[in-house]
């Protein structure tokens, strides 16, 4: 199984990450033990970080931070693109659907057409940047749905990533 860790800088409730410890209950309750959380990066880690965003600028961050190994978690929406053409990380979720526990993913479109069948048109705002959106699990209101929806999208994102 690939790793994941979250990544925590500064307070996330402060700038907007609501429901981040509901979040992570979910996220370890799907793991079956407590997500191992940093606060900085460990260039020798080979997993993925999970990054909780809000109202954080993307001008705050750099490549070293944000990359193709860093899923955003809870990103404004507005700006979700500035994100995409900045860093191409991993994956999104925004800020909207976040806080209300729905599975929407917001990911690179190679992956995501492996595990679901694109509509021609569907979210033009991405698909200029290689990325496009859909609902890997049915929504039912839970963060271990959530998670679980974050998991299975970068189980098959890591498999297309290694194969690039």
């Amino acid at each position: 199984m690939m790793q994941v860790k979250l990544l925590k800088i500064g307070n996330a409730e402060e700038r907007g990450v609501n429901n981040l410890d509901k979040f992570i209950q979910g996220l370890n309750n799907v793991l079956e033990h407590p997500i191992e959380i940093a606060n900085k990066i460990d260039s020798n880690y080979n997993g993925y970080y999970l990054l909780p965003i809000g109202s954080i600028s993307c001008s705050n961050f750099s490549k070293s931070i944000v990359n193709e190994k860093t899923f955003l978690l809870s990103v404004i929406n507005s700006s979700i693109p500035q994100y995409i053409e900045t860093f191409k990380p991993a994956g999104v979720t925004n800020w909207m659907l976040f806080k209300n526990a729905s599975t929407s993913i917001i990911g690179r479109k190679e992956v995501i057409e492996k595990v679901y069948k694109l509509e021609e048109g569907d979210n033009v705002l991405y698909e200029d940047l290689g990325y496009d959106d859909y609902i890997p699990l049915p929504f039912d209101g839970t963060y271990e749905t959530v998670a679980k929806s974050i998991l299975s999208y970068l189980e098959v994102y890591d498999k297309w990533l290694k194969s690039k």
